[in-house]
């Protein structure tokens, strides 16, 4: 077959500088999901990571190829499947499964090193993705029961084996993270005072800005706590 000599070819990507801690997060964007998403957030930064996803840019005119190039960009990904409705006249929530067959598309198809991209499944109900999605026979998804707890624990306990091993260390157990985003959620209002902000407007760029801030604080004082500790 004569090679078509007007095609034109895409340029080979680039690897993200942070591409082996940047984790997409593929889940519904809605307010009832928030409390989910926020603790989402928080636990992949709470494991030395960095949360990536299509509201980084805007919260407006979301576009597939900016989701596309963002899925390039992170090796993890976190894809929640749990508002995927079975109800008979409910339509269903197609774009997260959309993306999640993206990524393991991108997985095998994409570069040398997307070959390393790993990422886990969650739901709210046990089982409950065999009924609408058959092709992930054999996934064993992780269940939150569509509790801010779970969903740390599910995140936590996934990451700390993905993190380098001079840093599992300093990554709480489950319980403990989830006391400090409670922590966190307690002293977020002033914190966005001094910024002229309010918490419950807070955008993804802000909100992953005050966790950052917020987490480096807390660890900078803990550390000192030690150095404290284990003097004479």
């Amino acid at each position: 077959m004569a090679m078509d000599r007007n095609r034109r070819y895409r340029p080979r990507r680039e690897k993200h500088p942070n591409y082996d801690f940047n984790v997409f997060i593929n889940c519904p964007f809605d307010d009832d999901f928030k409390p989910l998403f926020n603790a989402i957030i928080f636990s992949i930064h709470a494991c030395g990571f960095i949360a990536r996803c299509a509201l980084e840019g805007s919260v407006q005119n979301i576009r597939f190829t900016r989701i596309l190039e963002i899925i390039g960009e992170c090796r993890y990904g976190v894809h929640d499947l749990s508002r995927i409705s079975l109800e008979a006249g409910v339509l269903p929530r197609n774009n997260m499964p959309l993306e999640l067959g993206v990524f393991i598309g991108c997985r095998q198809f994409g570069t040398t090193y997307d070959y390393e991209k790993e990422y886990i499944v969650l739901d709210s109900v046990p089982h409950r993705y065999k009924q609408h999605i058959t092709d992930l026979g054999g996934e064993d998804p992780s269940i939150h029961f569509n509790e801010p707890k779970e969903a740390i624990r599910c995140i936590r306990d996934w990451l700390v084996h993905r993190a380098p091993a001079y840093e599992r260390h300093l990554i709480p157990s489950a319980s403990i993270m989830y006391d400090q985003l409670k922590v966190f959620y307690r002293v977020a209002p002033k914190l966005c005072q001094d910024r002229g902000w309010i918490f419950e407007e807070l955008l993804f760029p802000e909100y992953v800005d005050l966790v950052i801030n917020w987490l480096t604080y807390s660890r900078k004082k803990m550390e000192e706590f030690d150095s404290l500790a284990k003097q004479p």
